[in-house]
């Protein structure tokens, strides 16, 4: 059911808007709408005002570097905070396998993928900006004050819902910019494997090695995963 004040908030900041609709993505969180304009589909999604200020942060240095990423507005109505931007109507990798992709055309994309969240982490951020909301958790913020470990930008909820792809097959960038934070590769490549919908990962780790020049560290990595999803069922 649609928040009343969010569509509140969307009527008096967007200028006439046809309709508001929830759109139907297993597992999007229900602070997501999208407004119909009369040129576009805008999709708006509400926080709070430091975590929008923040996406929108993320989201320009990442178009700045050449990099293909929305171009994010923040609005606000009576104290509610939502960062706009371009709805892109192509399907996500998750409902191209769903329709019967095959394993190997999804690996592809997953490659491509991986190609841009190298190029991503290869971009600065100045110290100013590593607070604990750019990080992918509180521990990972903690170890980096306290042990100096070397962090960069990572996607770090990187599943096939969150891909998307063109009518021939092809990657066309990623979504859900709340989830690009700062953590180390290792936690990345691990939290990545737990949502690969295949059982090559191995494959993926060693494309990674391809184009990091990084020797990957397999026993490392899979024991962080098994750790993380274990945390995760006790929570």
């Amino acid at each position: 059911m649609k928040n009343p004040e969010y569509v509140h908030a969307i009527e008096n900041s967007l200028k006439n808007v046809s309709d508001i609709i929830e759109p139907n993505v297993l597992g999007l969180d229900s602070r997501v709408l999208i407004a119909q304009t009369p040129k576009q589909k805008i999709v708006c999604k509400f926080d709070d005002e430091s975590m929008c200020r923040r996406d929108r942060y993320v989201s320009n240095i990442i178009r700045r570097a050449g990099i293909k990423m929305p171009e994010m507005k923040i609005y606000e109505n009576k104290g509610r905070y939502f960062t706009a931007y371009k709805y892109n109507p192509n399907k996500t990798l998750a409902e191209w396998i769903e329709m019967g992709l095959p394993r190997e055309v999804a690996h592809d994309i997953y490659c491509d993928a991986f190609d841009t969240i190298y190029k991503i982490s290869q971009i600065p951020v100045p110290p100013q900006k590593s607070t604990p909301n750019m990080f992918a958790s509180n521990q990972d913020f903690m170890f980096h004050q306290l042990l100096g470990t070397s962090v960069a930008l990572y996607h770090n909820d990187l599943h096939s819902g969150n891909i998307l792809v063109t009518d021939d097959f092809h990657f066309d960038g990623l979504i859900d910019v709340s989830a690009i934070t700062l953590t180390t590769t290792n936690m990345f490549l691990a939290r990545a494997w737990i949502k690969y919908p295949a059982i090559n990962f191995e494959d993926v780790l060693q494309y990674w090695g391809k184009i990091s020049g990084t020797i990957m560290d397999e026993k490392r990595i899979a024991d962080i995963r098994t750790i993380t999803e274990t945390r995760g069922k006790i929570r």
